[in-house]
């Protein structure tokens, strides 16, 4: 087990492991075997040149394993040619052991398996013509056997078939295993790569839109902003214009936080999540409710920030996310002038912020699919809001959890990374 315990190897290098895995297994079996026949059977075996043939192909193993700290991938010629290695060892093997009438001949199957499974049908059906004719020469050419109990041959010659049996069906179980394993974690990864490429193309299509729409905004903006403040301004001077000067100054204050908007929404564009300037996020998650207050400044909010000196870089991204949320709780408690409970707690990694409402709640096939994808709900939203939360706090390393909460009522968990 040293191998596959001490060698980090490449991800272009899982085959050549394999084979170094399955070639290490063959050799200890083989000298095994070598063992007990030449001791415990009398065979009387020719030790020198088989222990030279096993040396050679341990050193050779040892030299495919150096190989593979390199980043070159192997190829299909270079694994042809590892597994015509073994095939060539084993027949010098059975050559000096007997040949066909090994019970270990069937050994060349182990191999054969691999390079089916591995390589391209030309190498594999060589490989295969390659084992046939060394299998069918050591029918007439070999080293014959000498058991000094001739008549307990059969059965020694049985045993070794079960053995040699059992060998390559284990190996050969095992290496199918292990291939159909890699090649579940690959359509996996294929998967998760292919959903991520979608999210992806949605969110790029869902900026362009937010950018248009700013860039479109931007002049009507500033133009009924300077209309706001000509009406705020002759409402202070004109009495019959007095009784809606606090109507003007709401509607002005309300452009100033559209343009604020749209500045924050350039200053994201520009500083990507983690680019930002540490901040302490307790102080920072009060300030950022005190201008949230603006937007929704009928809205009750009851706080429980526990204090704490943390830092976070993602103060722009996590102020986007934050907003959606608590958007979203004080429609769901607008119709009934309930209390948004807003709470911070650390743990030893984390600060976790949780925005609590007592609105009608979340039905439950809609709370699956918030965040990953658009839904129409009963509050006319499309879910477009979270599907930004949530892809936004995938990219600064933080997560979101919503849940329905007993009798009715949404509690929403931002779980954030932070450091000293």
């Amino acid at each position: 087990m040293f191998f596959s315990t001490s060698l980090k190897v490449l991800p272009q290098h899982e085959t050549l492991r394999t084979i170094v895995l399955m070639r290490v297994i063959v050799l200890l079996g083989q000298l095994l075997a070598l063992a007990l026949a030449q001791f415990s059977l009398g065979a009387g075996l020719r030790l020198p040149p088989l222990l030279a043939v096993m040396a050679l192909l341990a050193a050779f193993n040892v030299w495919t394993w150096r190989r593979m700290r390199y980043l070159r991938p192997a190829s299909d010629h270079e694994l042809f040619a590892q597994l015509l290695a073994d095939v060539a060892a084993l027949s010098a093997l059975l050559y000096f052991s007997g040949g066909a009438t090994n019970p270990f001949v069937s050994f060349y199957l182990p191999a054969l398996a691999v390079a089916a499974a591995l390589l391209p049908w030309r190498y594999a059906l060589s490989l295969t013509s390659l084992a046939i004719v060394a299998y069918s020469l050591l029918t007439k050419f070999y080293v014959s056997l000498h058991i000094h109990d001739p008549s307990r041959a059969i059965g020694y010659h049985l045993a070794g078939m079960w053995a040699n049996f059992f060998i390559s069906a284990m190996l050969i179980t095992w290496f199918v295993a292990r291939l159909s394993r890699t090649v579940r974690q690959r359509d996996a990864q294929l998967a998760r790569a292919r959903e991520q490429h979608m999210e992806n193309e949605r969110l790029i299509a869902l900026g362009m839109q937010a950018a248009n729409a700013a860039h479109e905004m931007g002049t009507p903006l500033s133009t009924i902003a300077i209309i706001g403040g000509e009406l705020l301004r002759e409402a202070r001077n004109d009495f019959a214009l007095t009784a809606y000067r606090e109507e003007f100054a709401t509607i002005e204050a309300q452009i100033a936080l559209c343009k604020t908007a749209l500045d924050r929404m350039g200053a994201h564009a520009c500083n990507p999540p983690g680019t930002n300037l540490a901040v302490p996020v307790t102080a920072w998650l009060a300030q950022f409710i005190e201008e949230w207050r603006v937007r929704y400044p009928a809205s009750r909010i009851e706080l429980s920030l526990e204090p704490n000196n943390a830092l976070i870089n993602t103060s722009l991204p996590l102020g986007q996310i934050l907003m959606t949320l608590l958007d979203n709780a004080a429609q769901a408690v607008s119709f009934t002038n309930a209390t948004i409970q807003l709470s911070l707690h650390f743990d030893d990694r984390n600060a976790i912020i949780q925005v609590i409402d007592s609105g009608p709640g979340i039905a439950p096939d809609l709370l699956v699919r918030l965040g990953y994808q658009q839904v129409e709900s009963s509050s006319c939203g499309r879910g477009i809001g979270l599907l930004l939360a949530f892809a936004t706090a995938r990219q600064i390393g933080a997560s979101i959890n919503l849940a329905s909460r007993d009798p009715r009522g949404t509690k929403a968990t931002l779980t954030i990374p932070v450091g000293a």
